[in-house]
């Protein structure tokens, strides 16, 4: 089980409280009510989670079980179904990576590109090097809007990493599967 966050867990006291309509599973410091504290209550099908890093609502009950992990992946999409909430952040270190590596490092032409489409590519992606660091927002505008012709709206280089709230959420969740009996 990878640890996500450096978070420790492992030593919180977990509490579960069961009926048969309602679960919830009670992550907390022995320290204090107040630290890292991950509350996980499944109720009609949805599984809320609050606490120390937010409140998620999930399309989807945990059952947690000592043979299961988490994947994040697949809870990801479970938070996002009919909802607005989004798991994600904008990463413009590994928007900048990825741009950097098909300049400098692969080459355009590995991609495809040759003649007035490749000189036009170098320089679209040189101006989204100069603006990858400013906000989500203003990069994605340069990006889609400036594009070359040639370029698809899913070709345009954005990329996006879980939000650490969430991947904290994520931990406690592997936590309580630990502690489960078989």
């Amino acid at each position: 089980m990878k640890n996500r966050t450096g978070i420790n867990f492992k030593e919180h006291n977990l509490s579960i409280t069961k009926t048969p309509s309602f679960s919830k599973y009670d992550l907390k410091s022995p320290k204090s009510d107040f630290i890292y504290r991950v509350i996980f209550i499944n109720i009609d099908g949805v599984m809320i989670v609050k606490g120390d890093f937010g409140n998620w609502i999930f399309c989807r009950e945990f059952h947690p079980s000592k043979k299961d992990g988490v994947s994040d992946s697949y809870w990801a999409e479970k938070l996002t179904i009919s909802s607005i909430q989004d798991p994600y952040n904008f990463d413009s270190e590994g928007t900048e990576n990825r741009i950097r590596e098909m300049l400098y490092e692969g080459g355009l032409e590995d991609y495809g590109y040759e003649g007035d489409k490749l000189e036009r590519m170098k320089v679209y992606l040189e101006e989204c090097l100069s603006c990858v660091n400013d906000s989500e927002w203003e990069y994605s505008y340069y990006a889609y809007s400036d594009k070359p012709d040639f370029l698809d709206a899913e070709s345009v280089i954005l990329c996006k990493s879980l939000d650490s709230s969430l991947l904290a959420v994520f931990d406690a969740f592997d936590e309580i599967c630990s502690r489960m009996e078989e």
